[in-house]
């Protein structure tokens, strides 16, 4: 009797078998993930002799991508099993990029073909990433959520290190084709790992008619729109995201046009940011316990822009300063980043139920990443008739703007610690 009632008793552990196994299967997935969004911009500027208005229509077709795949597919991730589901999605993507591999090993690989890939695999991704967020308040404790997000969230940072190093390395020693071969096996090992995850059984789909399906559509929305926390928080990150998506469609190119550094260059430099950025897991719990979100928010959405300000900095003939002075760039831009997920993600698994995250996270994910395809077309816009350090510098007022949302919302700033939010 004493055994049981010190087992009942017993605190919740966080890294039980199933977490363990997701959190691998995420480290896989999203190094994956981050091998083809570094890949695809060198690939076009160095083997298809794309301008960088071309790089950014690239990351402009990724975002429709998402759009259109969220749109009319989000309400799947609330139905049946999502592990099977997230497994699927996986093995698809690692046939897309075997395909691709294929193509540019025929030499038929194309400017449309690699915007093409680029929007679907952006797109499975995002169903992907919905289907996830909606799994971990299955088999993590209410208590655990924060670190588990923040867990998370530093493996995501941790495989931007590998991924940017490898990704490097594989382009600047081999070719487009090694590097897509092992983007396709990344998804073949996320896909077993995932399957194997013991989730709560689900209750059974209805019957879905296409009157209802299309009705569910709006449900998340509907659910994201009536949050007074999760409305603004969300406007805010749609607001951050615009603005750092013309970063990312630009910055790559700023660098290699200006000579300033070399894809192996870059790619160590993004190893290092990922270092700094994994060492922010560590006071991801801590900053959160400290602060009220709506400090922790605002700080975190607008620091970025201070990483795109020194992107402006980098010079050619510098290759030592200038690896350094991006990889602290990238490093503060995810480092704010990580800190603000394991927030945001905490507070939506918190305040949404669980039957509905699914379709409520594809819904967040169609507002906030929505807008990734128009800071892509704006940085391409921009990029006509200006230099590249002028729109990194517009893009950069843009993101400091971006707390806004936080500090005029009533109800955030009215929000206690997130242990207290959370009932922890």
């Amino acid at each position: 009797m004493t055994n049981r009632i010190a087992q009942a008793s017993a605190p919740p552990r966080l890294w039980n078998r199933d977490f363990s196994r997701l959190w691998w299967s995420e480290a896989v997935s999203f190094f994956g993930s981050q091998l083809t969004l570094f890949a695809l911009p060198i690939v076009a500027l160095q083997n298809l002799h794309a301008s960088t208005s071309d790089v950014a229509w690239i990351n402009t077709a990724a975002g429709i991508g998402t759009l259109i795949f969220l749109g009319l597919l989000g309400p799947w991730t609330d139905r049946g099993r999502r592990t099977r589901f997230m497994a699927i999605l996986s093995g698809v993507r690692a046939v897309l990029m075997t395909a691709i591999a294929i193509s540019f090993l025929a030499g038929q690989l194309s400017l449309p073909g690699l915007v093409v890939a680029a929007a679907v695999i952006a797109g499975i991704t995002g169903l992907y990433d919905s289907a996830f967020a909606a799994l971990i308040p299955g088999i993590t404790h209410r208590s655990k959520l924060t670190s588990a997000n923040s867990w998370i969230a530093g493996i995501r940072s941790a495989g931007d290190i590998g991924a940017g190093a490898t990704a490097g390395i594989l382009l600047q020693l081999f070719s487009p084709f090694a590097l897509f071969i092992a983007d396709a096996v990344t998804y073949v090992v996320s896909a077993v790992a995932v399957a194997s995850i013991r989730e709560p059984k689900p209750e059974p789909p209805t019957p879905l008619s296409v009157r209802a399906y299309v009705a569910s559509l709006g449900s998340g929305f509907r659910s994201l729109y009536r949050s007074a926390i999760m409305w603004p928080v969300n406007l805010a990150i749609a607001h951050f995201n615009l603005f750092t998506a013309t970063i990312q469609a630009v910055y790559i190119a700023h660098a290699l046009t200006t000579e300033s550094l070399t894809a192996a260059e870059i790619g160590i430099a993004g190893a290092l940011g990922g270092v700094l950025g994994l060492l922010s897991t560590l006071i991801a719990p801590r900053a959160w316990n400290w602060a009220k979100p709506a400090l922790v928010l605002s700080f975190t959405f607008a620091l970025p822009s201070i990483a795109a300000l020194g992107m402006l900095l980098l010079s050619p003939g510098r290759p030592v300063l200038n690896v350094a002075l991006l990889g602290l760039s990238l490093g503060l831009w995810a480092s704010s980043v990580m800190v603000n997920i394991t927030g945001t993600e905490t507070l939506k698994q918190i305040f949404i139920p669980s039957e509905s995250l699914g379709s409520f996270s594809a819904a967040s994910r169609i507002m906030t990443w929505g807008v990734d395809p128009i800071g892509a077309a704006l940085a391409g816009a921009l990029a006509y008739f200006l230099p590249t350090g002028a729109v990194l510098a517009i893009a950069a007022v843009g993101v400091a703007l971006s707390p806004v949302w936080i500090l005029g919302s009533t109800a955030v700033r009215a929000l206690p610690l997130l242990a207290k939010a959370g009932g922890n």
